[in-house]
């Protein structure tokens, strides 16, 4: 039986995750469809063909129901404006979804930026997409002590981790 963490607002999330970073469509696919089959039940993917393999594994083994998927929002270019960076958030959502044939994820994490009020304004946006129901839980992905003060001034909702990746 997998462990799990339980988050701030009270989601569990499986200890034990299968993160696609870097991998092709294709071994995506094969890493997820051998992680479900050796009883992972979180996938951490990333936006475009890294995302694409999870959807078509998804497809094939009948299993969202059992499993906690995660993906994150990607950064905007430097320059972006707060207003155009918020609009991100749920573009790359719908996609997301829409890509994967689901209707939420269970958990979206926001990457940090050097500009304090595109993060303010994306969180507000995740905010929105937690009270739609279309994530289960939104969290930060390596923020540092400044990011999350930046971030907690204006934010309704707290983030539920601060994800760090640790590996062996």
């Amino acid at each position: 039986v997998q462990k799990t963490w339980k988050l701030a607002n009270g989601v569990l999330m499986p200890t034990l995750c299968l993160n696609t970073a870097g991998l092709s469509a294709v071994g995506s696919e094969r890493a997820t469809l051998a992680a479900l089959a050796a009883g992972i039940t979180h996938v951490d993917f990333h936006p475009g063909i890294e995302r694409d393999g999870v959807a078509k594994a998804l497809a094939a083994s009948q299993k969202r129901s059992s499993l906690f998927l995660t993906t994150k929002i990607g950064k905007p270019k430097p320059g972006t404006s707060p207003a155009a960076a918020a609009e991100l958030v749920n573009k790359q959502l719908d996609n997301d979804l829409s890509v994967l044939g689901i209707d939420k994820v269970d958990m979206l994490m926001l990457r940090d930026s050097p500009d304090c009020e595109v993060m303010q304004a994306q969180w507000r946006e995740m905010e929105g997409v937690l009270a739609s129901g279309r994530a289960r839980s939104i969290g930060v992905i390596n923020y540092c002590e400044g990011s999350l003060s930046c971030l907690l001034s204006t934010a309704k909702v707290k983030p539920a981790i601060n994800y760090i990746m640790q590996h062996v």
